[in-house]
């Protein structure tokens, strides 16, 4: 593909997507505004390579086709039609928590359902397992990770993804262009401030209707969420589903932001290459992260019945303890056959399978000290300081 300005591709974005997709209702246009200003912050702010400008095509690109997956469900399957999701348990907390693994782990248990990762690239209902290799769809989602990984196959090391495995709620919460995902991931500053400024409620009602979409064979099966982002967005994420049951995980900031700035700058680096710039990347994750504690601990204050806290290190010592303690607090049963899977799963050790990540603090533009300042409240609270 030719350099071009992105601005200048929107319409050829979405002919694309409807080509692909075989579909070209893209609902309500109100998703334009954060589309165009990303656009336009990819020829303003962005310095991609060759590569890393295919790579930003094809993350517009993907998210138009999820929004159109997305929405020719909603045509075969309203959902204003669908039963409500009933008291999801939902993981959040900063990234680089043990969000994942607690996730992953949780999501042994069967009487779960997760939002698998290809159904956030394409949205439908979910089909029978035993259909999924065959489907083109999830061969789709399965090459693209591929890709992803060749281009960067440090990456798996720091946050891997399976198709068939549990995912993010941030990847359906994209369709918007209304989300952290692209100013984490793409230095795009200008996007940034407008981003900073926004509700993500209405994110948060397309994000429960495709939700609502996805279990829709199984809709009074409860739903296993996993999000950090969610910790940012919790008037948004009780605006949805009032009755969640969050498990709020936590880890010294001092040790989380360095490592989520390492992983973000493997992500950058695939879009900008040499021109990657490692010391806007701290700022701008202490700035995100610190605003979305201080706007957690606010919608607590009427809900704390609703939360578990999770520390890192207990659940890296002992994860079944962990597991024990969130059944217990939101009364949930542990069949044998679950905590039997659990306990493989933690035997298996499989977050350590791609290799460890290494990372420092200096590179990102921030410093131990400044973390210190930054997060100073929330340490001393949880007995980091």
């Amino acid at each position: 593909m030719t350099k071009a300005k992105f601005v200048d591709l929107e319409d050829e974005l979405h002919a694309r997507a409807a080509e692909m997709a075989r579909y070209s209702d893209f609902g309500t246009p109100v998703y334009r505004t954060g589309l165009r200003l990303l656009l336009r912050a990819f020829d303003q702010d962005a310095t991609f390579t060759e590569v890393g400008f295919n790579f930003a095509y094809g993350t517009v690109l993907g998210t138009l086709v999820a929004r159109l997956y997305a929405q020719r469900g909603f045509e075969d399957s309203p959902p204003a039609h669908a039963p409500p999701i009933r008291a999801p348990l939902v993981i959040t907390g900063i990234p680089r928590t043990g969000t994942t693994a607690l996730h992953k782990l949780l999501s042994m248990d069967p009487q779960f359902q997760g939002l698998e990762h290809w159904l956030t690239d394409y949205p439908m209902i979910r089909p029978p397992r035993s259909t999924w290799p065959a489907n083109p769809a999830f061969q789709a989602s399965v090459a693209g990770l591929d890709a992803f990984f060749a281009a960067m196959p440090q990456m798996r090391k720091a946050h891997d993804m399976v198709a068939d495995e549990v995912g993010e709620c941030l990847d359906i919460l994209r369709q918007s262009f209304l989300s952290n995902r692209f100013g984490s991931a793409i230095h795009v500053p200008s996007y940034d401030e407008w981003f900073f400024a926004q509700s993500e409620i209405p994110s948060y009602h397309r994000y429960a209707d495709v939700l609502r979409l996805i279990g829709a064979a199984e809709p009074q099966k409860r739903w296993l969420l996993k999000n950090p982002g969610h910790i940012a967005q919790l008037e948004a994420l009780f605006a949805v589903f009032p009755d969640a049951m969050v498990i709020h995980t936590h880890r010294d900031p001092v040790a989380a932001i360095p490592s989520l700035c390492s992983t973000l700058y493997m992500a950058r680096a695939m879009y900008e290459g040499d021109h990657t710039e490692r010391r806007v990347i701290g700022p701008r994750e202490c700035r995100y992260w610190r605003a979305a504690l201080d706007s957690a601990a606010t919608a607590r204050t009427q809900r704390e019945s609703q939360f578990i806290d999770i520390d890192h290190r207990r659940f890296h010592r002992d994860p079944m303890s962990t597991v024990r303690s969130v059944y217990e607090k939101f009364d949930l049963s542990l069949s044998p056959t679950a905590e039997a899977r659990m306990r493989d799963w933690v035997r298996a050790d499989p977050t350590t399978k791609h290799g460890e990540h290494r990372y420092d603090i200096e590179s990102w533009g921030i410093t131990e000290t400044s973390i210190r300042g930054t997060f100073s409240q929330y340490r001393e609270m949880h007995a980091y300081a």
